[in-house]
């Protein structure tokens, strides 16, 4: 709800009140002006504290005052009907408080009062004042038919001042509203056709002036933009004077000009064409409407842009909603693939790049490594394949299964118990990946790129063996993205899920991180998802043009995800952004792109 509205429905409310009040005549005391009078200075300094602006709340109640002559003259036609003593009274009674100079002494009176406390005690700011140069009217494109139209509602004002006359102050009091409430309404952009409740004069004044000062999209361009409609923006992060914060009975709330989160409204949609890149990263804890955004994704990509993703499921989570999309569901446990093949590399290239993904998944060490290398070398060799002659590298390249029994071999053959131990501590590891799922490659690349795909691997045994099977999947990925050669636009998206377990943090850049910096001419982006951001490769979160965090708890990946959304250091930023991945609810989550200027905290619309 805008200040606008808030504004209009304590006026309202105070105008309702005050009528009671004034047509009590049962009882002296009630009726009296003083009863009146102290409402409208209470309700005001209440008003100030939850429109979090005294100046909202002297504008409503003075608005509310002078509507008081729009209630008399509808009072004075109906005793043209209808003469009763109990609305001549009444009259009579909104005649001693508006006509009275004390009702507006008392008013500012309350005002001041309201500021005092409001401003310098709770050490608030008024959000208008901190809004002011947020406003924006223009005047662009005014057309002569609009001015028309203006004067048309104007005329019919007019025309009711006729009607049962009263005081010439009193019809030009409200012929003045209707033209203040007209005048804001037009300059803010509001269709004419909407904008027939400026008769109503005074009532409508507070809506006119304060519609749409907590109401603003957080990008200018943002309607002009079609996409994906991620969610409802609730807040951005501005620097000033706290006013109209954001889940302010949990956040901490500075008390002098700084960074916080401001009550916003607007929708947030996301366009992969108007970013730097095509990459996504979402991070968040277990359970906080990760995946059920990136469903989201997956098939509002597909439906709009026709843009399908192949998605690296360890726990099958996925698969329902690629058998929605009428795509391919692939059991990872049923095909085979082998990291082995050459697919136009060296045997040099691939054994380095085998042995750093093995060495990585089981945590070897340098020796263990060394040691791998030799034995896949010779695998290779076995095989006819040999690093210096290129003609040998078409022929059947080894499997998992061949590089096991040629450490077989060498254990059989070690002539010292050092060298055999250094082949028995690889075994158990080669044992693990020589079963079907490394042998021969069966599953079809252009098949799984071509519509929307999951490589479901719950039914895979353990950890090591699926991200072994992620990595190769990725390597042939890249593959192929390279035989296909540049594409004009985005082709299709890669999804991975549990991604700190494929994409570790090292010394080297991961393979997803290469792919990412030179995939978006390939056509292809990137959608990662994790719990642990701390985990996962640096390059991966710094090619990242949508980054969207949900809530975090444990203290070093919310450090680090604070970090990265914050940009920079500056005064209490850092804290403010610490302090919302914390106390984050469900489905909620901040959201940085190449676009804002700053980040926004956005509810997710699942």
């Amino acid at each position: 709800m805008d200040l606008g509205l808030k504004c209009t429905l304590i006026a309202v409310a105070q105008l309702i009140i005050i009528l009671y009040l004034a047509s009590n005549i049962q009882a002296f005391i009630i009726a009296n002006i003083y009863v009146i009078w102290a409402f409208i200075s209470l309700s005001l300094i209440v008003a100030s504290i939850i429109l979090e602006s005294p100046i909202a709340a002297l504008t409503e109640t003075f608005s509310a005052i002078l509507s008081l002559l729009i209630v008399k003259k509808v009072l004075s036609i109906c005793l043209m009907f209808t003469p009763e003593y109990k609305l001549a009274m009444l009259m009579m009674n909104i005649d001693n408080i508006v006509g009275n100079p004390v009702t507006y002494a008392i008013t500012f009176s309350a005002f001041i009062a309201s500021y005092y406390s409001w401003s310098l005690i709770l050490k608030r700011g008024d959000i208008v004042i901190d809004r002011i140069k947020d406003l924006k009217v223009s005047i662009k494109g005014f057309q002569k038919i609009l001015l028309a139209k203006s004067f048309i509602i104007i005329a019919i004002a007019s025309l009711i001042t006729l009607v049962k006359p009263m005081g010439f102050y009193e019809e030009i009091v409200y012929i003045l509203g209707v033209i203040f409430s007209l005048s804001l309404l037009v300059l803010k952009g509001n269709k004419i056709s909407r904008n027939l409740y400026a008769i109503a004069s005074w009532i409508s004044l507070p809506y006119a002036m304060f519609k749409g000062v907590a109401a603003e999209s957080i990008v200018e361009e943002e309607k002009a933009i079609e996409g994906v409609k991620i969610g409802r923006v609730v807040s951005r992060l501005v620097y000033g004077k706290p006013a109209n914060v954001w889940l302010k009975e949990k956040l901490h709330i500075p008390k002098s000009p700084s960074w916080y989160w401001r009550v916003e409204s607007g929708t947030y949609t996301y366009n992969p064409y108007s970013q730097i890149n095509y990459h996504i990263l979402i991070a968040g804890s277990s359970g906080t409407g990760k995946s059920s955004l990136a469903k989201k994704l997956i098939k509002e990509l597909y439906y709009q842009w026709a843009i399908p993703c192949l998605v690296i499921d360890p726990h099958n989570e996925y698969v329902k909603v690629i058998e929605e999309l009428d795509g391919i569901v692939v059991d990872a446990s049923k095909i085979s693939i082998n990291p082995l093949e050459l697919d136009e590399c060296s045997p040099r290239e691939r054994i380095v790049q085998v042995a750093d993904t093995i060495q990585r998944v089981f945590r070897l060490g340098n020796l263990q490594r060394a040691v791998l290398e030799d034995l896949l070398e010779e695998a290779y060799a076995e095989k006819g394949i040999v690093n210096d002659d290129p003609e040998t590298w078409k022929f059947k390249p080894p499997t998992f299964l061949t590089l096991l029994r040629v450490i077989e071999k060498r254990i059989e053959y070690a002539r010292s118990s050092g060298e055999r131990s250094r082949y028995e501590g690889l075994k158990p590891y080669i044992r693990l990946l020589s079963t079907s799922i490394f042998r021969e490659t069966t599953i079809s690349f252009s098949d799984i790129l071509s519509k929307p795909s999951v490589i479901a691997m719950a039914n895979l045994p353990g950890d090591h063996v699926k991200a072994i099977l992620s990595e190769t999947l990725l390597r042939k990925i890249a593959h192929y993205m390279y035989v296909s050669g540049e594409s004009m636009g985005l082709s299709h998206y890669i999804v991975i899920d549990e991604a700190h377990r494929i994409c570790r943090r090292s010394t080297e850049p991961s393979l997803v991180a290469r792919l990412m910096m030179e995939s978006r001419k390939y056509g292809i982006g990137f959608i990662i998802i994790t719990q642990q951001p701390l985990d996962i490769d640096e390059g991966i979160i710094a090619n990242s043009a949508l980054k969207i965090s949900f809530k975090l708890s444990e203290p070093e990946n919310l450090d680090y995800m604070a970090k990265t959304l914050a940009g920079y250091i500056s005064e209490n930023r850092l804290e403010i952004f610490k302090e919302a991945l914390y106390y984050m609810p469900r489905f909620y989550a901040i959201v940085r792109d190449s676009r804002l200027a700053e980040p926004a905290i956005v509810k997710i619309e699942i």
